[in-house]
């Protein structure tokens, strides 16, 4: 394999042991769980699919009339999660 295969598959290796990690750390209860990365969570009108490993998430608001917001990174996604759930605690 040449330098650049060597290189990709390191990174890939990489990718995949963060979002493992990612996976692991993440909070999932109270989530519905659709396959082994996807989870769902019904926040008022406001539905979240989350991705914890890629650190993706997908919003969409019932009756806005808006298309779905697509919302990435772990930092961001983390920061919408915990306002959708002080929101509706509150």
């Amino acid at each position: 394999m040449g330098d650049m295969g060597e290189t990709f598959a390191t990174m890939k290796a990489a990718t995949k042991q963060h979002r493992a990690e990612m996976l692991e750390q993440a909070d999932t209860s109270g989530w519905e769980q659709l396959t082994e990365w996807h989870y769902r969570r019904q926040f008022g009108k406001t539905r979240v699919d989350w991705w914890p490993s890629g650190g993706k998430a997908q919003l969409f608001v019932k009756g806005s009339g808006r298309p779905p917001r697509m919302v990435y990174g772990h930092r961001n996604v983390n920061a919408l999660i915990a306002r959708l759930k002080e929101q509706s605690n509150g």
